[in-house]
């Protein structure tokens, strides 16, 4: 009886010890490294024409995470996008562009702060373009100046050439920059990633 007893203590004992490590496996905690890669596929998509610095928008996990053999995120887990710049070119001079950062990842029921690199999209700049115009203008106005008599006729033609070439441009909307759904996102931790 006594020697059931005691096999029976060093079960209860076992079962005592074995519990924290469980839940010490459980409640983990995993980093994941700085400069890892995380590649995120748009849900919503993001125009400079239409959005605003500081909007967050909807993304999954398009590759799941792993450390070691074990994925810490998988793929199509929740993540979060923030817009910290939106410029849109006007319709004379300027650049579109989107700058974009990973803000949060959904694991199970927790939602965790991410500090990735911010990712860039640019548009063509408008400025070549109405510098080019110009310039055509400048050259079409010059001949009209030489027809006026040259001297000061050419000045005067000129000065029209020129204002044609960026009105002809002002036309033009600029070139804006468009993240559609489905475009894959691609950002580096800037930071570790702790999850868990």
């Amino acid at each position: 009886m006594s020697y059931i007893r005691s096999v029976l203590s060093f079960v209860a004992i076992c079962a005592l010890l074995a519990t924290p490590a469980i839940l010490v496996a459980r409640d983990q905690v995993i980093t994941i490294p700085q400069g890892t890669v995380i590649s995120v596929r748009m849900i919503d998509s993001i125009s400079s024409d239409r959005n605003r610095a500081g909007e967050r928008f909807r993304a999954s996990i398009a590759n799941p995470i792993h450390i070691g053999n074990r994925t810490i995120v998988p793929r199509g887990a929740n993540a979060w996008v923030r817009l910290v710049d939106a410029s849109s070119a006007s319709r004379v001079k300027g650049r579109s562009r989107l700058v974009l950062q990973l803000e949060n990842i959904e694991v199970g029921n927790h939602r965790y702060p991410v500090a990735s690199s911010a990712v860039e999209f640019r548009g063509k700049s408008e400025t070549k373009k109405t510098g080019k115009s110009a310039g055509i203008g400048a050259l079409a106005g010059g001949g009209l100046g030489a027809l006026f008599g040259g001297g000061k006729g050419a000045a005067i033609g000129a000065g029209l050439g020129a204002g044609a070439g960026v009105a002809t441009n002002a036309a033009h909307k600029g070139e804006q920059v468009f993240v559609g759904s489905e475009s894959l996102v691609r950002f580096r931790l800037a930071a570790p990633l702790r999850i868990g």
